[in-house]
């Protein structure tokens, strides 16, 4: 018998952008209704405030949803970390971890006390739960505080996959992006993943935020 969320989900179904979305995610496991991302981000809203809510996971839509109603459900930070960790075995495509990762806003609220588990998934021999790990960093810990443990990790990291690499060289792009001068010298002088040194280097020539001049400087590095 079909749920009253599969129902619901099925209803907002967008044939065309279905197509488009399958182009672009890769390989997952899960059947691909198609909805846009706020449309799913508005429905995890309503469901939050129902009691009892249960996901079946079936399809990739309602993964994303229910990524989001964990990220927007009202808890202390020890039941949220315990709910993060119970959905992040669901999670087989670079989508499903980089919007979820996008919507755990309480990682602001506490970054110390998070930092730990982030590690943990750094040494995961998985690949979604390295990039999972690569993706919180780059949205949450690109500052003063935690720039020196972020290129240790990059010189470190001991990459599994494609996407844990992708999301490598998505940190070091972003870290070029926010501390040009000392990134560029951090590359000049340690060893790097190759994949993730040459990727790193196009996503941040490709960026806006960078000037010119910084983008023919890091040209020279290739």
């Amino acid at each position: 018998m079909i749920s009253q969320i599969h129902s619901d989900l099925i209803s907002m179904q967008d044939k065309k952008y279905r197509d488009f979305n399958i182009s672009i995610l890769g390989e997952t496991s899960y059947d691909v209704i198609g909805i846009r991302i706020p449309q799913l981000r508005a429905y995890a809203k309503e469901l939050l405030k129902k009691d009892n809510v249960v996901f079946k996971d079936k399809y990739y839509e309602e993964v994303l949803v229910h990524g989001f109603y964990i990220a927007g459900k009202r808890c202390d930070f020890k039941t949220k970390i315990k709910m993060i960790e119970e959905y992040l075995p669901l999670i087989d495509s670079w989508g499903l971890c980089d919007s979820f990762v996008s919507s755990l806003k309480d990682i602001k609220k506490n970054k110390e006390y998070y930092y730990k588990y982030v590690l943990k998934y750094l040494k995961s021999n998985k690949e979604f739960y390295q990039r999972y790990g690569l993706v919180v960093l780059l949205n949450y810990y690109i500052n003063d505080n935690y720039l020196n443990d972020l290129y240790k990790i990059i010189k470190t990291q001991k990459y599994k996959a494609y996407y844990s690499k992708m999301a490598g060289a998505w940190l070091l792009s972003y870290l070029f992006m926010f501390y040009f001068d000392e990134t560029v010298k951090f590359v000049i002088n340690n060893n790097i993943d190759e994949f993730v040194y040459k990727k790193g280097i196009q996503k941040a020539k490709d960026s806006y935020r960078l000037s010119k001049k910084q983008k023919d400087i890091l040209r020279t590095l290739n």
